[in-house]
């Protein structure tokens, strides 16, 4: 199962790879563009801006991850990392006049002021795990540690993805073999080829029918409500953390407008009594949020994902 250039992934390495056969594939919001096509401005705005390796902030943004990893797992930043942190934030002065006044001297910290960091470090790292939010911390990241290496790639030179699109369509078409593929596309994703990698793989059934005939291939593609980011929402909910903020920011939104969800107000319908979100009740509020911030929409998309997993007896 993949989302977006996750999908992309799995049909290359269905395509490309015969020593990782699959039972099935669930491709998400397929995507198969140019760069140009895919990030909005990018000619216009972040290739000049990431090639220019003083102002496009790879530095920068390498040395807060560093420091923030280091907090997060209970630890006071080094001296070293922190005088990084230091010289990569932008200064008006000539780069060799900062780095002669930032000396590890002038940035590091003395030993009773680590020592007593230190000692609050610990706690907080428990609170954090305890909470859940210790392992949130590390993906979130992990994820971020991605943006300097793309920076970085464009500043030495990059212009597009590799392979190109030409290349992964028509790896598609020809040698694509899943026997069974689920395409799931949505109502509102400007940035979605479903439909098009559609028509490759019924190319790809061709292709392999001749040389087999008597295997069978499954392809559904199915239409659902949502954009390209809904898949990203995940689950609300779960953790001790997750109900605390889906109360909290249902009560939010009921505060600013009084609308509840949709189907439950007035009292009158099937569902019983209005839920409309008053100040305590937390089942509406999360309600709410569900419905507003497209959590329906994500369980939407798990239900069709599970159906398709039982027809398949996967």
């Amino acid at each position: 199962m993949g989302h977006s250039c996750g999908a992309l992934l799995h049909m290359l390495i269905t395509s490309l790879f015969p020593d990782t056969p699959r039972a099935a594939n669930a491709l998400i919001s397929y995507n198969n563009r140019g760069i140009g096509e895919a990030v909005p401005l990018f000619d216009e705005v972040f290739a000049p801006l990431f090639g220019d390796g003083e102002r496009n902030g790879s530095e920068l943004i390498k040395s807060l991850i560093g420091v923030g990893r280091a907090k997060a797992a209970g630890r006071v930043p080094g001296d070293a990392s922190l005088l990084r942190l230091a010289r990569a934030v932008p200064s008006p002065f000539p780069r060799g006049l900062a780095d002669a006044v930032l000396t590890p001297a002038a940035v590091g910290l003395p030993g009773p002021v680590r020592e007593a960091l230190s000692g609050l470090a610990g706690p907080v790292h428990s609170a954090l795990r305890s909470a859940g939010l210790a392992t949130v911390l590390d993906e979130a990241f992990d994820v971020a540690d991605q943006v300097p290496k793309l920076i970085d790639e464009v500043e030495g030179g990059a212009r597009d993805f590799v392979p190109t699109p030409d290349a992964m369509s028509a790896a598609a078409r020809r040698a694509y073999r899943c026997r069974r593929t689920l395409l799931v596309q949505f109502e509102n994703d400007s940035l979605d080829d479903s439909e098009v990698l559609e028509g490759y793989l019924r190319e790809a059934e061709s292709v392999m029918k001749t040389k087999r005939p008597m295997i069978t291939i499954q392809l559904e593609r199915r239409v659902l409500g949502g954009n390209h980011l809904t898949p990203l929402l995940g689950p609300s909910g779960g953790e001790g953390w997750g109900e605390a903020l889906e109360g909290a920011l249902g009560g939010v939104l009921g505060a600013v407008d009084g609308v509840a969800p949709t189907g439950s107000e007035g009292g009158d319908d099937d569902d019983g009594p209005s839920s409309r979100s008053v100040p305590g009740d937390e089942g509406a509020n999360a309600r709410l949020v569900r419905e507003r911030l497209g959590y329906q929409q994500v369980e939407r998309v798990v239900e069709e994902l599970a159906t398709w997993l039982d027809e398949g007896s996967l």
